[in-house]
């Protein structure tokens, strides 16, 4: 989301204005967005927080979610409702359109919002695999194409309601998938909580209206890529275990395929999955063979 200088002070006095203090701003953020502020930015007076607040959800890809956030936690506030909708309004057009199914898939110039969902049951920790995918995506060519959101530790509910709110264009997967397809989310207690292929079909039947790709970073999960590939155009799964930093540099090569310019009609998904294989097999060539691209029929 691009902000002029003028909506960036709209958006400064509006917070301010809808959180006069700071612990107004501090509770919001924590509650709504399980952030800390005192982590996230410094400054001695509001002012500066707000500012330096807005500069580091901008940078890291959230500010979306800063401005969802504050309009449902006061939305009285005229000011923080204008300028919200006035920004969301710009930020929406930016959003890849979405293709007729007959027609091939373009190369676009416009963002494509990228969902990252993480499982992490019983404590297994992803979050340093996770940060290495998002700066996988950062680092790639042109990286202003793509907006990135990310919910961490998934239950089947977060998964429902995520893709549902974010609409996204590719939904990334990164976590745990047992040899016959069941995919491992958490429980309430973090426990695993297996779900099947057929369930995730039916999941994506739901929002084949805007996702156009799947990526299904976790070993074993052809099967669930091949029932999810009914609805969806594009879905990548493992079929067979695959090292962590091989599953790294194949994001960090599809994302790099998905910004570089393509000509004609060429398929851009398939270019992209292309150029992972050929990553991946520059750093381990015994594992080129476990991702695999299913396409809708």
């Amino acid at each position: 989301m691009n902000l002029s200088g003028q909506q960036y002070r709209k958006l400064m006095d509006a917070l301010m204005d809808a959180f006069p203090d700071k612990a107004s701003l501090e509770k919001m953020l924590y509650f709504e967005l399980d952030k800390s502020l005192d982590i996230i930015v410094g400054g001695s007076n509001l002012q500066d927080i707000v500012f330096n607040l807005i500069k580091v959800s901008k940078a890291e890809n959230w500010i979306e979610d800063l401005i969802n956030t504050a309009r449902k936690s006061n939305p009285g506030n005229p000011s923080l409702k204008a300028i919200g909708e006035e920004l969301l309004a710009n930020h929406h057009q930016e959003i890849l359109s979405v293709p007729s199914p007959k027609t091939p898939i373009q190369q676009s110039t416009q963002q494509q919002k990228i969902l990252i969902l993480a499982a992490i049951p019983h404590g297994l920790r992803l979050d340093k695999e996770i940060r290495e995918i998002e700066d996988a995506i950062r680092r790639a060519n042109k990286r202003d194409l793509f907006d990135i959101r990310t919910r961490t530790a998934v239950r089947p509910q977060d998964i429902r309601r995520a893709i549902a709110e974010e609409q996204p264009q590719i939904v990334h997967f990164c976590g745990h998938c047992l040899e016959d397809g069941i995919l491992l989310l958490e429980d309430e207690v973090g426990n695993n909580k297996p779900v099947s292929p057929k369930a995730l079909t039916s999941l994506f039947k739901l929002h084949l209206d805007y996702v156009k790709c799947v990526l299904l970073n976790a070993c074993y999960s052809e099967k669930p890529a091949e029932a999810i590939s009914k609805y969806i155009d594009y879905v990548i799964g493992m079929n067979n275990s695959i090292k962590e930093r091989v599953a790294i540099e194949f994001a960090r090569g599809f994302y790099d395929g998905l910004s570089y310019k393509n000509s004609g009609n060429k398929d851009v998904f398939q270019r992209a999955f292309d150029e992972a294989i050929v990553a991946i097999e520059m750093e381990n060539i015994s594992q080129g063979v476990i991702p695999v691209l299913k396409k809708k029929s």
